[in-house]
Formats: structure tokens, C-alpha cells, sequence
């Protein structure tokens, strides 16, 4: 049964909308007396090595691979030089005893970006980097700030003042434990996330399928730039090999290692270029130029990692349900195809469809695109769980007849039935995609 649900043939016209939108736009508890410092996972970056993450102390869960939800907010896509931002980090894990987190702010280097301030003296500190990581700046817990507020979730509160100069892209590193609270030597779960801000001017890149602007993608993945005068007009790719020119509007990639290649494009507007990130290129920080007509119209820089997964969604929000199918596979092995969203008209946008599991010999299994995680390799640790129930990942990687397009096969648990909307929670190699939702009759 893997192989023959391996790939799905992409016949029908539910799932090419599916994708349409690529071309349309210790102890084990928080430590009580503030983290040791440098456990946020950031990537190498310059001459600095990567950091470790508290799964060293806490454990024994891969990061990322528990049903937690951490999120980070006050931030916007790009800073001016000098301005105060309000920034919040929020977690909530149902059942765990007690939280802590750690952050920090990074610019392409690898060094101290800008200045974070305390605003709740009595729940979080400031300590400085040790050893390699001297002169990196962090913001972690005291012991105040690791009681859940309320039952089962936590946040933080403090500020960062953006660099006074231009100093690019800077990115937010930041590590939470969700920790059990018992004084016990496991069942806690670490997250970790990241968030990248462009200097004002430049534009902003991201990727097409979440949206979310984590600082990474991966080579052959699906980008999407924005940003002003990007083209001469609107136009789409309707042929392949895909055109590295389109309404005037083109995309250079220079990798870490100083290659430089033509993006091909899927689709070009005066504010918002789609691309593929070029095959050949390198791991690192990259350089992504815009250009219309030959005229270099602004530059921003992207991580490029192995793994950066993202899931496509049904409303191009990157949110709530994904832009997905249903396999339905009965007793006598034939299998049905089913949509998991319908448009509401009168709210123009799609709903999450009620998925009926049907009769215990049925099957069913959901077939997602997104962009990403094709070159993850072989052995790299893969979990995913919907409403919180370990799901089984049947197939992942490369969709196979739609460029850059990743396709992921996952069963559906039985014992979600009457569970209503769930959570879908996707974590490849320690990094998670973006959070979408379906619905369970």
C-alpha cells in the first residue's frame, strides 16, 4: 500500500487549485534561575558556529516534535534604524507545569543586532553571550516568569530597539521549554522559531506556501518577494521550463559562495515576484536582487538550509486549512478522492470541509502540497501529529510534475472522529512548518 499511494497523480482540477496560488500571489522544568546562556538554536552563521538547544538539558523530545505552539509577535517585516519595538513571545503546551524561554537578535554575521530592554524586571533578565558566543545579547526568564499564566501557557514581554544604522537583515532567534514542572528528568518539550526582519526599503522575502517570514528556504523551493515597481505589469508562467523573465521583472540569487544564478519565475506584479530558489544553490546567506528592465530595484539577503518546510494553504494566508485532498481507500482497495475545503461565498474564502472517517475498513489518508522539504535526507527525524494524535507520514518529498512543488502523504488517526477542527503539526529534522487546521467529523 506505501507504494502504491506514494504519489498521486495530479489529475483533478480541485488539486491543480490547490496550488494555483503559487502563480497568483537538568531539572527538568524551566530552570528557575534563568537558562544558561546560547541555547537557541541559532544557525552558524559567519565565522560563529551553530548554537545548541536545551534538548542537552531537557528532554527527551526532538525540538520542535511536541504538540506546543509557540508564537512570536509585535514584530514587523521590516525595522527603521533606532525605533523601539513592543515584542512578545507567547507558548502554550496544555498539561505542563512550567515555561521558560530565551532570545536573542542576530544580523547575517552572526553578531548583536540592536539593543533588547527588560520590561518585566520581576520575570525576565538580560545576560551576555560566553566563549564563541561573546557578545551576543540574550533575554531569558527568572524564575517569576516560568509559572503558567494561565493553566498550560506562558508569554513574555519586553523590547528591542532596532540598530541605529542600516545593518540588513537581523533576525530574532528565539527557544522555549515546556517543561513537565515535577523535578523529574524528562517530559519536557523544546521550541524553538525565528523571525526575519528586512531594513526599511528593501523588500521582503518569504515563503510562497506559509508566508511566514522564518529567514530560511531551501534550494528548489518556492519564494515569494515583495516589495514596489517589481514589474511592468502582471504576468504568469505558462510554460516549462519555468522563464527567469517576466514582465520586465527578474531575480538573481548570489549564493554564500558567490554564484550568482537566474530565479525561475512563476509569477511577476508590479509588488510581488514568485520564484524557485535556483538548483545549485549553495547552503548559507544568500543575496536576492530584483530587477525590472536590467535596473536593480532593491536587495535582500535569505538563509539558505536544507530543510525549511511550508505547507501550502486553501485561502493563501499560509493559516487554517491546507491546500490539500482526502484519500479514501476502502475495504476492496479503491481509492476516492475528496476535497477537505469548500468556498464560502457569502465570507469569500474556503472552510475546512468535515471529514467523515467512515466505516473502520476505510483509510483515509491526506495528501498536502508545500514547498521545501525535498531535500531532506534520508534518516532525518520526521513527526507529525493532528489534534495532537501521532500520525503516520507515508510519503515526503519533491510532488514530482509541478516545480518546487513538495507533496506530503500522511494517514488520518481513526480515533480523531468527533474531534471537529485539529491542528496538523508538521516537524521534518527539528524545524515545523506552519500550523494548518482540518476539520474531523
Amino acid at each position: 500500500m506505501k507504494n502504491a499511494i506514494t504519489k498521486l497523480a495530479i489529475t483533478s482540477g480541485f488539486v491543480f487549485w490547490a496550488v494555483f496560488q503559487i502563480f497568483t500571489g537538568n531539572v527538568v522544568e524551566a530552570n528557575v534561575t534563568g537558562p544558561p546562556s546560547s541555547r537557541t538554536g541559532a544557525p552558524a552563521l559567519g565565522v560563529i558556529a551553530a548554537e545548541p538547544t536545551c534538548t542537552a538539558c531537557h528532554g527527551p523530545f526532538q525540538v520542535n516534535s511536541g504538540p506546543g505552539l509557540l508564537r512570536l509577535s509585535g514584530l514587523p517585516p521590516v525595522y527603521t534604524p533606532g525605533q523601539t519595538y513592543a515584542v512578545t513571545v507567547a507558548v502554550n503546551q496544555s498539561g505542563q507545569g512550567r515555561f521558560g524561554f530565551e532570545a536573542m537578535v542576530l544580523e547575517d554575521l552572526g553578531r548583536r543586532a540592536g539593543d533588547l530592554s527588560v520590561t518585566e524586571a520581576t520575570r525576565n533578565r538580560l545576560v551576555e553571550g560566553q566563549g564563541a558566543y561573546g557578545g551576543r545579547q540574550y533575554i531569558q526568564h527568572l524564575q517569576p516568569g516560568t509559572a503558567p499564566n494561565p493553566p498550560g501557557q506562558n508569554s513574555w514581554n519586553f523590547s528591542w530597539r532596532a540598530p541605529a544604522q542600516n545593518q540588513g537583515r537581523v533576525t530574532f532567534y528565539i527557544a522555549v521549554n515546556a517543561a513537565d514542572g515535577t523535578g523529574g528528568t524528562g517530559n519536557d518539550y523544546i521550541y524553538n522559531t525565528s523571525q526575519s526582519l528586512q531594513p526599511a526599503g528593501a523588500p521582503v522575502t518569504a515563503s510562497a506556501a506559509s508566508l511566514a517570514l522564518t529567514g530560511s528556504l531551501t534550494v528548489e523551493s518556492i519564494a515569494a518577494l515583495f516589495g514596489a515597481n517589481l514589474a511592468d505589469g502582471t504576468a504568469a508562467a505558462t510554460t516549462t521550463p519555468l522563464p527567469v523573465e517576466l514582465a520586465g521583472a527578474k531575480i538573481r540569487v548570489r549564493d554564500q559562495a558567490g554564484v550568482e544564478r537566474d530565479a525561475p519565475l512563476f509569477f511577476a506584479a508590479p509588488s510581488q515576484i514568485n520564484y524557485m530558489i535556483p538548483r545549485g544553490t549553495g547552503n548559507g546567506v544568500a543575496r536576492i536582487t530584483a530587477l525590472r528592465n536590467g535596473e536593480v530595484i532593491g536587495t535582500a539577503t535569505q538563509l539558505i538550509e536544507t530543510v525549511a518546510p511550508a505547507l501550502f494553504t486553501a485561502n493563501a494566508t499560509g493559516q487554517d486549512v491546507p491546500a490539500a485532498v482526502l484519500l479514501r481507500r476502502n475495504a476492496a482497495g479503491q481509492d476516492r478522492i475528496e476535497p477537505v475545503a469548500v468556498f464560502n461565498a457569502a465570507l469569500g474564502r474556503y472552510e475546512a470541509v468535515p471529514l467523515d472517517l467512515g466505516p473502520a475498513s476505510d483509510q483515509l489518508f491526506l495528501v498536502a502540497f508545500g514547498s521545501g522539504f525535498r531535500n531532506r535526507a534520508a534518516g532525518n527525524n520526521i513527526n507529525c501529529l493532528i489534534g495532537e494524535v501521532d500520525a503516520e507520514v507515508i510519503f515526503l518529498g519533491a510532488q514530482g510534475s509541478l516545480e518546487g512543488v513538495d507533496q506530503l502523504n500522511v494517514r488520518i488517526p481513526r480515533n480523531l472522529a468527533g474531534r471537529g477542527e485539529v491542528p496538523l503539526l508538521l516537524n521534518i529534522n527539528g524545524k515545523r512548518a506552519n500550523v494548518v487546521t482540518i476539520n474531523i467529523r
